[in-house]
């Protein structure tokens, strides 16, 4: 007999995803305190870590939206890149 298996909540995969979009917005909201007191270097390095972070995250959120109905998490993703490509934008052009 094949019984149906209810899922109670979220899985485990998809708690992390949100923990890592809310380390996203931690990280963004740190840098846009202190990317104008950082050194060139430093803000090189953060301006690159931040994108590549933000772009795997995407990347991560198109694979994880398309497989099922979390097409909610595209939003959140999509302003952090945003934001972070302003903030690159920012620290190359007017610091």
């Amino acid at each position: 007999m094949a019984s149906s298996y209810e899922r109670k909540g979220p899985d485990g995969l998809q708690k992390l995803f949100l923990y890592l979009i809310l380390l996203d917005w931690f990280i963004l909201l740190y840098l846009t305190t202190e990317l104008k007191e950082m050194p060139f270097k430093q803000g090189v390095a953060a301006s690159i870590m931040v994108t590549l972070f933000n772009f795997l995250l995407v990347n991560l959120c198109f694979k994880r939206a398309r497989r099922s109905s979390d097409s909610y998490l595209i939003y959140p993703v999509i302003a952090g890149a945003l934001l972070s490509f302003l903030l690159l934008a920012y620290f190359f052009f007017f610091n």
